[in-house]
């Protein structure tokens, strides 16, 4: 049986990393031979929530790449869905899952890590 992903409250915050909200990111991935393409709306260095129109069960693994949207950092990694929900952005729900990156290496955990804090300090200017 899938875990589903506990709401989180300001209090009860459970995510280890910084994050930063994207418009919206693809992502592409392969699980059993098939490519599939899904949407990322926020990323940490730690993972990201993936909405994809056929979620997997938590965990699969697969490998991952996207562009961050500085449109120059390629990340490419083997994640694992750790927890699976219907997620609510902006009134609409979708279903989607958090993915923890397995083996990014610390170049380009270093560059997300950079990114998410230059779009906080955007949004706290």
């Amino acid at each position: 049986m899938d875990k589903l992903k506990p709401k989180e409250t300001a209090e009860g915050e459970r995510r280890k990393g910084r994050r930063a909200p994207l418009m919206v990111l693809e992502v592409k991935g392969k699980h059993f031979e098939k490519v599939f393409v899904g949407y990322a709306e926020n990323v940490s260095p730690g993972g990201l929530f993936l909405s994809a129109a056929q979620p997997m069960k938590v965990g699969d693994r697969f490998p991952v790449e996207f562009v961050l949207p500085d449109n120059v950092t390629t990340i490419r990694c083997l994640c694992e869905v750790v927890w699976k929900r219907r997620y609510d952005s902006k009134g609409t729900v979708t279903e989607g899952m958090g993915i923890r990156f397995v083996d990014l290496d610390q170049t380009k955990r270093k560059a997300i890590t950079d990114w998410v804090k230059r779009e906080e300090d955007k949004r706290h200017a």
